[in-house]
């Protein structure tokens, strides 16, 4: 009989054999094909103080994060919900990398306090890559090209790329005069897609006849990124904004970069506000569209990263939960020659030929008795002076 004790809570659970072998191979190729791409590995603890944990970029994962005061110091201590902050720490204070562009990447499991069906298990393991030092478009295409050929490496099918500018609504709500209380409501609106309520809050919002125009068509620059650059620069032409202008201008270098050398379609959102309080600029996302449209990686710019560690660095870099990616991920060949079993015994002879057997890439198992034994199944056998394999 089982007992209730022994079930993991909901939105933890464990991975059995092969799924376990196949995120080990997949976790490999990405972190490898990091390297290659010049990213440093860091593996930040699991837990640490809140107040470095729950600082800048942290902030917005409070009520993600577990927390429980540490039996050693007496301080609170927290779990991590996001590798991101942790990575800032290390590259504002521990790096102190306040000159040139530090790349570097991350791997690891990390806990939130509430299960999220739809966004995948409450214990995700985040791999991810991060560029600090670098403000231009130029590492903005860097990551996202990053971002697309670590999935392809993986083999995910029918990649769609995401693009979105955070800095597109909040210039315009700057242009609007809003109040702080119409940019809460506009940005919980935008943030539902919740076209009713927009209208029924651009009806009741005094502002230009302009920028009511502006307002009006923004939910329809949506769709393929092209098109919707081309919509966007005839809607804001009037309005004489250069944040606007490096906006868009932003974008349509992406675009006509990845589009000549990746094999994916663009979809762009000039409405998107996801981590508005978090991104500083361009933001992006890669889609499965197989069987269903599934998020598999995000990510964006985030200037500003380590200030409060003291160091203030421009930032971009995407992750992904590769536990959610790994049912859309095919099954992993076994990588091994063959499986060979071989009998205990204290023999110098036979431990030499195990190890030179496990060298070739064959799999020894230690075979107690016949019952063990898969029938038909190669084994090492003392022969004429020597181990073989039979």
């Amino acid at each position: 009989m089982q007992q209730s004790s022994w079930f993991t809570p909901e939105g933890l659970e464990d991975l059995l054999p092969p799924q376990a072998q196949k995120l080990e191979f997949y976790r490999r190729k990405l972190i490898d094909g990091f390297h290659l791409s010049g990213y440093d590995l860091v593996l930040p603890p699991i837990a640490e103080f809140t107040d470095s944990l729950l600082t800048g970029t942290g902030l917005h994962r409070a009520t993600d994060t577990c927390r429980f005061t540490d039996q050693e110091s007496g301080r609170m201590m927290g779990v991590r919900s996001d590798m991101t902050p942790q990575v800032a720490r290390i590259v504002s204070n521990r790096l102190k990398a306040s000159e040139g562009i530090s790349r570097l990447c991350y791997v690891g499991e990390v806990l939130k306090t509430r299960n999220n069906k739809a966004k995948g298990s409450r214990s995700p393991i985040q791999v991810g890559a991060e560029l600090f030092g670098h403000q231009g478009v130029e590492s903005d295409i860097e990551v996202i090209e990053l971002m697309l050929e670590s999935l392809s490496l993986i083999s995910l099918p029918q990649l769609q790329l995401s693009l979105g500018h955070v800095g597109v609504v909040d210039e315009l709500m700057s242009l609007a005069n809003l109040s702080e209380e119409q940019q809460a409501d506009l940005l919980d609106i935008l943030k539902r897609k919740a076209i009713p309520e927009y209208q029924e809050w651009l009806a009741k919002t005094d502002m230009s006849a302009q920028i009511h125009t502006v307002f009006s068509g923004m939910l329809d620059l949506v769709g393929d990124a092209q098109t919707v650059i081309s919509e966007a620069k005839k809607l804001f032409s009037g309005l004489e904004s250069s944040v606007l202008d490096s906006a868009l201008g932003h974008l349509e270098q992406i675009v006509s970069h990845i589009l000549t050398t990746q094999d994916v379609s663009i979809h762009l959102d000039l409405a998107d506000i996801r981590g508005y309080h978090y991104h500083t600029g361009v933001i992006f996302g890669c889609y499965s569209t197989g069987r269903q449209l599934q998020l598999i990686a995000k990510g964006g710019r985030y200037d500003g990263i380590g200030a409060d560690f003291g160091m203030s660095l421009p930032a971009t870099g995407f992750s992904l939960d590769l536990r959610t990616a790994l049912d859309l991920l095919e099954p992993v060949e076994e990588i091994v020659k063959g499986r060979v079993y071989a009998p205990v015994s204290a023999d110098m002879a036979l431990k030499a030929r195990v190890a030179e057997l496990k060298n070739e890439g064959y799999q020894v198992i230690s075979a107690y008795d016949g019952e063990s034994v898969e029938e038909g199944a190669a084994n090492l056998v003392f022969e004429s002076g020597q181990w073989i394999v039979k």
